[in-house]
């Protein structure tokens, strides 16, 4: 299991008001570990290969951010049913995206994967392609 967050990351994300709660909660912990493997699933699915050894750092600081984003969003939305719970007048409620948006970009998933090897191009046949585009058919010429 990857450790590409940790407890104390996450209680720092969440502000000084949840950080003692956050630490000693079972539920906390978990959440810290699901949030790494999924991060860290995702990103295979995605196509990048990277080291499954709890010891190695995260491959990047915004995977580290992705996947510490991620532990919050998972912490604040416990007990909820569709994100996390707000104070806000329910009258003019707009359900939002969430932040698994915001975790996608970080952890660079959802796109393709860009840095394979590229196949070469024939020049020649482009150019030869393109000049056959630009012949106008012979009864065209009759109008010119």
């Amino acid at each position: 299991m990857v450790a590409w967050t940790t407890p104390d990351l996450v209680a720092d994300a969440l502000g000084p008001g949840a950080g003692d709660d956050f630490l000693v909660s079972p539920y906390a912990l978990a959440c810290v570990d699901a949030a790494n493997e999924v991060c860290y699933r995702k990103r295979m699915e995605a196509g990048y290969v990277d080291p499954p050894d709890p010891l190695a750092p995260a491959p990047g600081p915004d995977v580290a951010m992705g996947a510490t984003l991620y532990t919050v969003a998972l912490w604040r939305e416990r007990a909820s049913t569709d994100g996390y719970a707000s104070f806000e007048d329910l009258t003019s409620y707009t359900p939002t995206g969430g932040s698994w948006g915001q975790v996608k970009r970080l952890l660079g998933i959802g796109r393709a994967q860009t840095d394979g090897p590229l196949t070469p191009v024939d020049l020649d046949a482009v150019r030869a392609a393109a000049a056959s585009r630009r012949r106008r058919p012979a009864t065209w010429r009759k109008y010119l």
